[in-house]
């Protein structure tokens, strides 16, 4: 996607995109806190039943 920024003089800079090399390893770091995050929830719903 090719990105032109215009000034309020009326002027304009390309801005040419960046690959997103990190796009997947920002994906893969959601996915394992969002795991981790449901481990610890059902951990914790265990002991609270098994607690009772």
């Amino acid at each position: 996607m090719k990105t032109i920024l215009r000034r309020k003089d009326k002027t304009s800079i390309f801005c040419p995109s960046r690959p997103q090399r990190h796009a997947t390893f920002t994906v893969k770091t959601k996915v394992i806190e969002l795991v981790i995050a449901c481990t610890l929830l059902v951990a914790g719903l265990s002991v609270l039943i098994i607690a009772q």
